[in-house]
């Protein structure tokens, strides 16, 4: 849980629902009685029901960039080279998927559950693209499911787009690290070569050739920070917003490897808000920050889904993958005892990165910042459409769900 003070109200981010409240119901830093009746009364503190089973797996743990700032290198790349040491090579084969499908089968059965989300992970998973297409087609005869895929887009061409597509692909996050130049400084092959260009023009044809939903997801760095504003419109130009999400992430100085990375200031926040401001008005779809378990890691032992290396090793997360130190079991063995620090959720492996208050004072801002930005936007999108037909309601309109006179507004997420 989280509550937040914002310009409209109290923000409260919970594991059911993100809401608004009055700021009377905010006092030192803490919900007043009232405020605490008033959650209970809407009941959006309990967490709401998982609506399905999630999935990481990594379909092959090597990369074709060589990105310097990567959590999955294991030292920098030597001086005049662009290939840095990596977790160990390993690449999800025929035997293995037949022993994820037989791990997750009464994991499934046991949540009660009738679908499965998977997340196709990498290295770059597409450097496996038979592992890809082939897990989720053997996936989908335990239950119906729905895919994501993180990939740094180089290898996303059409032809593969539409394969996974059919198997149950439904979107793919893309990463950009700035306009070309920047971009093609960081993210460039493990022969130095740029990538900017490729992965937009990739973006761009499998929008043509697909139903997919792109999110697009923008690694900042302190250089890159002030030239978020072009990048954004240059993004416009070249693809179509309207099929994509777009999300800003500052680059972590994961092990002291990469720098110089943002400093996370209160100036910081304002530029990141104004490139979101920049994006909405383009077109983009912006994420509603909340507060929900995430699926993969928010229970243990795989109560609501599990992280799959390539080899069948069981990690609590995705930033752990690989990691030694990190295991919690194996498809064949299931969960075993370990540490109870080494079960790592979502955000917690980074923060080793630097301060926890510094990033938890950023994150807040941030947060609190987007979260008004998103009112905002979505209001004056409201008042637009009653304009144009007064007689639709709030509700098509997408507006808060439920709210009363000096009461709660529950917003989104």
């Amino acid at each position: 849980m989280r509550v937040l003070e914002g310009k409209s109200g109290v923000w409260y981010l919970g594991p059911g629902s993100t809401v608004l409240m009055p700021k009377r119901f905010h006092d030192g830093g803490r919900l007043t009685a009232e405020g605490q009746a008033e959650l209970e009364r809407f009941g959006v503190e309990q967490p709401k029901p998982a609506a399905r089973y999630s999935l990481t797996v990594v379909t092959s743990t090597a990369c074709n960039l060589g990105c310097p700032y990567c959590f999955q290198n294991t030292e920098a790349a030597r001086p005049g080279r662009f290939d840095p040491p990596r977790i160990p090579r390993e690449v999800l084969d025929g035997p293995m998927i037949d022993k994820i499908v037989a791990f997750t089968e009464p994991r499934l059965r046991a949540t009660g559950l009738d679908r499965l989300f998977v997340l196709l992970f990498g290295g770059e998973p597409l450097l496996n693209r038979w592992g890809c297409t082939e897990l989720l087609t053997r996936l989908s005869r335990l239950a119906p499911l729905t895919a994501s895929m993180v990939s740094n887009g180089v290898l996303l061409t059409p032809r593969t787009a539409r394969r996974l597509e059919e198997a149950g692909l439904r979107s793919a996050q893309i990463t950009l690290d700035g306009p070309r130049e920047l971009h093609d400084s960081t993210r460039f092959t493990r022969s130095g070569r740029g990538t900017f260009d490729k992965v937009l023009d990739n973006c761009a044809a499998v929008q043509e050739a697909t139903g997919l939903r792109l999110s697009l997801r923008l690694n900042t760095t302190a250089e890159g920070l002030p030239l978020l504003g072009g990048l954004v419109a240059d993004l416009a130009g070249r693809i179509d917003p309207a099929r994509c999400t777009f999300d800003i992430a500052p680059v972590l100085n994961y092990e002291g490897m990469f720098d110089p990375v943002m400093k996370r200031s209160a100036d910081d926040v304002e530029v990141l808000l104004r490139a979101y401001a920049d994006a909405l008005e383009l077109g983009f779809t912006v994420g509603w920050p909340g507060g929900s378990a995430c699926g993969f890691c928010g229970e243990r032992d795989g109560g609501t889904g599990a992280v799959i290396n390539a080899d069948g090793t069981l990690y609590s997360c995705w930033e752990t993958i690989g990691k030694p130190g990190y295991e919690v079991g194996s498809v064949d063995d299931g969960y075993r005892e370990y540490p109870a620090d080494r079960w790592v959720s979502c955000g917690e492996f980074a923060v080793s990165a630097t301060t926890a208050a510094q990033s938890r004072a950023f994150d807040d801002a941030l947060t609190v910042g987007l979260l008004e930005l998103l009112r905002d936007h979505r209001r004056r999108a409201a008042a637009a459409e009653a304009t144009a037909a007064p007689t639709t309601s709030p509700a098509a309109n997408g507006v808060g769900a439920r709210s009363g006179p000096g009461s709660l507004a529950v917003t989104g997420s």
